[in-house]
């Protein structure tokens, strides 16, 4: 988080936030998905499915990568 001053009016920016990046385990997916389940918007439980594909996906490309 940084802070630029312009005048009377400080501007304030954020670091992206990605839940893909902390979707590291099976435990950690499973309750994910659970509490994604218990919502009673189907699209949160559809999200919730992306999120961890991409979060596969994510775990693949960087087992790939290790072994070039």
């Amino acid at each position: 988080m940084t802070g630029l001053c312009t005048g009377l009016f400080v501007k304030t920016t954020y670091a992206t936030f990605d839940i893909a990046e902390y979707l590291d385990n099976d435990e950690v997916i499973a309750e994910y998905l659970s509490v994604a389940a218990a919502n009673k918007n189907p699209d949160v439980f559809i999200a919730a499915i992306g999120d961890v594909a991409k979060a596969k996906h994510s775990d693949n490309v960087n087992e790939d990568d290790a072994f070039f």
